[in-house]
């Protein structure tokens, strides 16, 4: 598998691949796809984290990219799809340095043409 490759798989290392922030379980795979609805910089120590709060309509997870202040295109209301392993850190499960791919904006119908009468 390529690293730009999703897992398909339904284990991985004997668990099943949550494929829902809801069905997730702490030091098991999670593949999900939501939207990104809170951004920050954080530190863990002195290291600069970029931090994303991703919501998929079942729950919320934490995304956090290590060694990084921002990731282009990772934005409040970026739709995308995430894999790591999930990791509890008090009420909310977090991925570190996850795989994901930004997945393109919903389609929205084009605005109706206005005519003044002649």
């Amino acid at each position: 598998m390529s690293s730009a490759e999703f897992t398909t798989a339904l284990e991985w290392g004997g668990r099943p691949v949550a494929r829902s922030i809801a069905d997730a379980l702490p030091r098991a795979r999670i593949v999900v796809r939501g939207e990104i609805v809170e951004v920050g910089r954080d530190t863990l120590g002195t290291t600069p984290t970029y931090r994303c709060r991703l919501d998929d309509g079942s729950g919320q997870v934490i995304l956090l990219f290590v060694g990084r202040t921002s990731i282009p295109g990772l934005l409040t209301g970026t739709r995308c799809t995430v894999e790591g392993t999930a990791r509890a850190e008090g009420p909310l499960l977090v991925v570190w340095n996850p795989l994901y791919r930004i997945d393109e904006p919903a389609r929205r119908d084009p605005e109706p043409q206005l005519t003044s009468p002649e």
